[in-house]
């Protein structure tokens, strides 16, 4: 019952609730793992993804606990699988003080690790639905899917969402997205985004780089895209 990858849902509703994942970090709290996997055929163990690397702790059972030994040095995390009721894992941190509780589900992307159905799961939530170009000649729309795929752009075919490390290069000033051109070599281009309020208008921002030496130097700049958003 307990095999396959499981996602932090409640990052990726709050993701959608704030129509950030800056904003889901820094209103609640960041989860100790994005998602983690669980091998029937390897139950000594279980392997995480948190953004930045993917790991193996070691797994004990009792009943509808797991624990995972040493997520951090001489500290446990426990998994409670609910078993009798929506099938969902509760994890409990308590590694850094408080407890934090986070949700997890079972995956049903098939995706070849757990970051990346990890990543379906955040996509849809931040981005689902259908986006109707605002400004001069505009016209068209444009979707997102949850496998990083955009369709009815004719400048990018594939995104990719900013979650930890480096990629974000304005710091804690705004989320960052990058837009791929499959068909042209060296075209990744990071792009700020940001909702408003109501969540339905959906702005992506030039970056610019101010210092090219220092981490999170990036400026926001004028205005890329914009469009308005119906969810489905």
């Amino acid at each position: 019952m307990l095999g396959g990858q499981w996602i932090a849902m409640d990052f990726c509703s709050r993701a959608n609730q704030y129509g950030s994942v800056l904003g889901a970090m820094n209103y609640a709290h960041l989860p100790y793992c994005f998602a983690f996997v669980v091998d029937p055929e390897r139950p000594d163990s279980v392997t995480c993804y948190n953004g930045f690397e993917e790991f193996k702790l070691a797994a004990k059972y009792k009943a509808d606990t797991l624990e995972l030994v040493n997520a951090r040095p001489g500290k446990s995390l426990f998994l409670i699988y609910d078993s009798k009721g929506d099938r969902s894992i509760t994890m409990f941190d308590a590694t850094t003080g408080d407890t934090q509780m986070d949700q997890f589900v079972k995956s049903k992307a098939n995706a070849r690790d757990g970051y990346t159905a990890f990543l379906a799961a955040l996509n849809h939530q931040v981005f689902g639905g259908t986006l109707t170009p605002i400004g001069k000649g505009a016209s068209g729309q444009v979707m997102f899917t949850p496998g990083g795929i955009i369709q009815g752009m004719k400048e990018y075919d594939r995104y990719e969402v900013c979650t930890a490390g480096d990629c974000f290069v304005s710091g804690d000033k705004m989320d960052v997205i990058t837009f791929i051109n499959r068909r042209k070599e060296g075209s990744a281009k990071m792009f700020g985004f940001k909702y408003n309020a109501q969540n339905d208008t959906l702005t992506f921002y030039n970056l610019v780089n101010k210092n090219p030496n220092e981490k999170g130097a990036y400026a926001v700049g004028s205005v890329a895209y914009k469009f308005l958003r119906k969810e489905q």
